[in-house]
Protein backbone atom coordinates (compact mmCIF):
# COMPACT_ATOMS: atom_id res chain seq x y z
CA UNK A 1 0.00 0.00 0.00
CA UNK A 2 1.42 3.76 -0.75
CA UNK A 3 1.56 5.34 2.69
CA UNK A 4 1.30 8.85 0.57
CA UNK A 5 -1.89 7.99 -1.12
CA UNK A 6 -3.97 9.61 2.01
CA UNK A 7 -2.01 12.85 2.14
CA UNK A 8 -2.38 12.99 -1.89
CA UNK A 9 -6.23 12.48 -1.44
CA UNK A 10 -6.70 14.65 1.13
CA UNK A 11 -4.20 17.63 -0.87
CA UNK A 12 -6.39 17.19 -4.06
CA UNK A 13 -9.36 17.14 -1.49
CA UNK A 14 -8.26 20.53 -0.04
CA UNK A 15 -7.40 21.67 -3.34
CA UNK A 16 -11.12 20.95 -4.90
CA UNK A 17 -12.42 23.02 -1.78
CA UNK A 18 -10.25 25.53 -2.44
CA UNK A 19 -11.48 26.45 -5.67
CA UNK A 20 -14.94 26.12 -5.26
CA UNK A 21 -14.51 28.70 -2.33
CA UNK A 22 -12.22 31.10 -4.46
CA UNK A 23 -15.35 31.01 -6.79
CA UNK A 24 -17.99 31.09 -5.27
CA UNK A 25 -16.78 34.51 -3.24
CA UNK A 26 -15.60 36.26 -6.38
CA UNK A 27 -18.76 35.51 -7.89
CA UNK A 28 -20.76 36.23 -4.86
CA UNK A 29 -21.90 39.69 -6.30
CA UNK A 30 -22.70 39.02 -10.17
CA UNK A 31 -25.39 39.62 -11.53
CA UNK A 32 -26.94 36.49 -13.41
CA UNK A 33 -25.87 35.91 -16.89
CA UNK A 34 -28.37 37.92 -18.93
CA UNK A 35 -30.80 36.47 -21.76
CA UNK A 36 -29.73 37.14 -25.16
CA UNK A 37 -31.92 35.78 -28.04
CA UNK A 38 -30.19 34.42 -31.26
CA UNK A 39 -30.91 32.99 -34.86
CA UNK A 40 -34.23 31.12 -32.53
CA UNK A 41 -32.25 30.29 -30.00
CA UNK A 42 -31.76 31.38 -26.46
CA UNK A 43 -28.55 32.11 -24.43
CA UNK A 44 -29.11 32.47 -21.06
CA UNK A 45 -27.49 31.42 -17.65
CA UNK A 46 -26.71 27.43 -16.37
CA UNK A 47 -29.60 27.50 -13.85
CA UNK A 48 -30.03 24.21 -12.26
CA UNK A 49 -32.79 22.82 -14.39
CA UNK A 50 -29.96 22.94 -17.53
CA UNK A 51 -27.12 21.74 -15.79
CA UNK A 52 -27.81 17.91 -16.33
CA UNK A 53 -28.07 18.71 -20.33
CA UNK A 54 -25.02 21.13 -20.25
CA UNK A 55 -22.67 18.08 -18.72
CA UNK A 56 -24.54 15.92 -21.12
CA UNK A 57 -23.07 17.49 -23.91
CA UNK A 58 -19.95 18.29 -22.17
CA UNK A 59 -19.16 14.01 -21.94
CA UNK A 60 -20.65 13.78 -25.31
CA UNK A 61 -17.62 16.05 -26.60
CA UNK A 62 -15.10 14.88 -24.36
CA UNK A 63 -15.76 10.95 -25.60
CA UNK A 64 -18.16 10.36 -22.64
CA UNK A 65 -16.01 11.76 -19.93
CA UNK A 66 -17.96 13.31 -17.11
CA UNK A 67 -16.92 16.71 -15.44
CA UNK A 68 -14.79 16.49 -12.23
CA UNK A 69 -17.02 16.11 -9.35
CA UNK A 70 -15.32 19.58 -7.85
CA UNK A 71 -16.76 21.69 -11.15
CA UNK A 72 -19.92 20.00 -11.33
CA UNK A 73 -20.87 21.42 -7.69
CA UNK A 74 -19.48 24.81 -8.50
CA UNK A 75 -21.49 25.06 -11.36
CA UNK A 76 -24.41 23.26 -8.74
CA UNK A 77 -23.74 26.29 -6.85
CA UNK A 78 -23.25 29.08 -9.07
CA UNK A 79 -23.87 27.87 -12.46
CA UNK A 80 -26.11 30.71 -13.07
CA UNK A 81 -23.16 33.03 -13.09
CA UNK A 82 -20.39 31.33 -14.06
CA UNK A 83 -22.06 29.59 -17.21
CA UNK A 84 -23.73 29.79 -20.04
CA UNK A 85 -26.49 27.71 -21.72
CA UNK A 86 -27.88 27.70 -25.76
CA UNK A 87 -31.29 26.59 -26.05
CA UNK A 88 -33.05 25.43 -28.90
CA UNK A 89 -37.29 25.78 -29.52
CA UNK A 90 -37.56 22.61 -27.18
CA UNK A 91 -35.50 24.23 -24.32
CA UNK A 92 -32.84 21.65 -25.36
CA UNK A 93 -29.27 22.14 -24.30
CA UNK A 94 -27.42 22.69 -27.43
CA UNK A 95 -24.54 24.82 -26.42
CA UNK A 96 -22.66 25.04 -23.17
CA UNK A 97 -20.14 27.08 -21.64
CA UNK A 98 -18.44 27.07 -18.21
CA UNK A 99 -16.13 29.68 -16.53
CA UNK A 100 -14.18 29.95 -13.55
CA UNK A 101 -11.27 31.54 -11.50
CA UNK A 102 -7.93 30.25 -11.20
CA UNK A 103 -5.21 31.77 -8.65
CA UNK A 104 -3.21 33.49 -11.72
CA UNK A 105 -6.85 34.63 -13.14
CA UNK A 106 -7.63 36.60 -9.86
CA UNK A 107 -4.17 38.00 -10.08
CA UNK A 108 -4.72 39.05 -13.49
CA UNK A 109 -8.58 40.40 -13.04
CA UNK A 110 -9.94 37.77 -16.13
CA UNK A 111 -12.16 34.63 -15.88
CA UNK A 112 -11.28 31.54 -17.25
CA UNK A 113 -12.97 29.14 -19.86
CA UNK A 114 -12.67 25.59 -19.07
CA UNK A 115 -14.87 24.44 -21.66
CA UNK A 116 -17.25 25.99 -24.50
CA UNK A 117 -18.50 23.53 -27.03
CA UNK A 118 -21.81 23.29 -29.37
CA UNK A 119 -23.54 19.87 -30.12
CA UNK A 120 -22.42 18.86 -33.72
CA UNK A 121 -25.74 19.61 -35.30
CA UNK A 122 -26.21 22.70 -34.11
CA UNK A 123 -22.65 24.03 -35.14
CA UNK A 124 -22.27 26.33 -38.33
CA UNK A 125 -24.74 29.22 -37.54
CA UNK A 126 -22.66 30.80 -35.26
CA UNK A 127 -23.55 30.07 -31.79
CA UNK A 128 -19.80 29.35 -30.74
CA UNK A 129 -19.23 33.11 -31.31
CA UNK A 130 -22.77 34.03 -29.66
CA UNK A 131 -21.75 31.89 -26.38
CA UNK A 132 -18.59 33.49 -26.16
CA UNK A 133 -20.19 36.77 -26.38
CA UNK A 134 -22.63 36.81 -24.20
CA UNK A 135 -19.85 35.07 -21.45
CA UNK A 136 -18.20 38.56 -22.22
CA UNK A 137 -20.62 40.97 -22.11
CA UNK A 138 -21.94 39.27 -18.77
CA UNK A 139 -18.23 39.25 -17.15
CA UNK A 140 -17.35 42.53 -18.23
CA UNK A 141 -20.56 44.14 -16.61
CA UNK A 142 -19.71 42.73 -13.27
CA UNK A 143 -16.04 43.95 -13.31
CA UNK A 144 -14.06 41.43 -14.60
CA UNK A 145 -11.11 42.74 -16.48
CA UNK A 146 -11.21 40.28 -19.63
CA UNK A 147 -11.15 36.32 -20.35
CA UNK A 148 -8.71 33.82 -20.85
CA UNK A 149 -8.95 30.95 -22.57
CA UNK A 150 -6.81 27.52 -23.49
CA UNK A 151 -7.01 26.16 -27.08
CA UNK A 152 -5.17 23.24 -28.71
CA UNK A 153 -3.37 24.71 -32.28
CA UNK A 154 -5.48 22.22 -34.88
CA UNK A 155 -9.11 23.54 -32.92
CA UNK A 156 -9.83 25.72 -35.68
CA UNK A 157 -13.88 25.47 -34.50
CA UNK A 158 -12.63 27.44 -31.59
CA UNK A 159 -9.80 29.28 -32.60
CA UNK A 160 -11.83 30.81 -35.02
CA UNK A 161 -14.40 32.54 -33.14
CA UNK A 162 -12.20 33.51 -30.27
CA UNK A 163 -10.01 35.62 -32.70
CA UNK A 164 -12.89 36.95 -34.33
CA UNK A 165 -14.15 38.47 -30.76
CA UNK A 166 -10.56 40.04 -30.28
CA UNK A 167 -8.85 37.14 -28.39
CA UNK A 168 -4.97 37.44 -28.73
CA UNK A 169 -2.85 34.40 -28.50
CA UNK A 170 -0.43 35.29 -25.31
CA UNK A 171 1.46 31.99 -24.95
CA UNK A 172 2.19 28.30 -26.54
CA UNK A 173 3.05 25.79 -25.22
CA UNK A 174 3.10 21.67 -25.89
CA UNK A 175 0.78 20.32 -23.36
CA UNK A 176 2.75 17.56 -21.07
CA UNK A 177 0.07 14.97 -21.54
CA UNK A 178 -0.91 14.57 -24.96
CA UNK A 179 2.37 16.80 -26.55
CA UNK A 180 -0.22 18.55 -28.52
CA UNK A 181 0.33 22.96 -29.40
CA UNK A 182 -1.55 24.66 -27.22
CA UNK A 183 -2.59 28.22 -27.07
CA UNK A 184 -2.78 30.26 -23.75
CA UNK A 185 -5.24 33.36 -25.60
CA UNK A 186 -6.97 36.31 -23.31
CA UNK A 187 -8.76 38.93 -24.28
CA UNK A 188 -9.20 42.08 -22.08
CA UNK A 189 -12.61 43.84 -22.73
CA UNK A 190 -11.90 47.08 -23.03
CA UNK A 191 -8.62 46.92 -25.35
CA UNK A 192 -9.02 43.83 -27.49
CA UNK A 193 -13.04 42.93 -27.21
CA UNK A 194 -14.43 43.37 -31.00
CA UNK A 195 -18.54 43.85 -29.86
CA UNK A 196 -21.14 43.99 -32.38
CA UNK A 197 -20.63 46.94 -34.05
CA UNK A 198 -17.32 46.30 -35.19
CA UNK A 199 -18.02 42.70 -36.56
CA UNK A 200 -19.02 43.30 -40.07
CA UNK A 201 -15.93 46.24 -40.73
CA UNK A 202 -13.07 43.13 -39.23
CA UNK A 203 -11.38 41.26 -41.84
CA UNK A 204 -10.88 37.45 -40.73
CA UNK A 205 -8.20 37.32 -38.00
CA UNK A 206 -5.38 34.94 -38.34
CA UNK A 207 -3.48 33.80 -35.43
CA UNK A 208 -0.71 36.02 -34.66
CA UNK A 209 2.67 35.08 -33.16
CA UNK A 210 2.67 34.96 -29.25
CA UNK A 211 3.74 36.99 -26.67
CA UNK A 212 5.70 34.25 -24.85
CA UNK A 213 6.35 30.79 -25.65
CA UNK A 214 6.40 27.32 -22.89
CA UNK A 215 7.05 23.98 -22.96
CA UNK A 216 4.20 23.09 -20.94
CA UNK A 217 1.07 24.29 -18.76
CA UNK A 218 1.60 27.28 -16.44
Amino acid sequence: MNVNAPSRYLRVALEAFASIARNLRRSRGFATVPLRHYNGYRLCAMRRAHLDGALALYAKLHDGRAMDLPRRWLYRLAGNRLGVVALDTQDRVVGAAFYGFSRRDLLEGRVHSSFSGVDPAHRGQGLATELRRTAILHFRANGVRGYSSRISADNVASLKPSLRLGFRIAERYHDPISGELRYYLVCDFDDDYLDDATQGQTPEPQPQPPETERKAVP
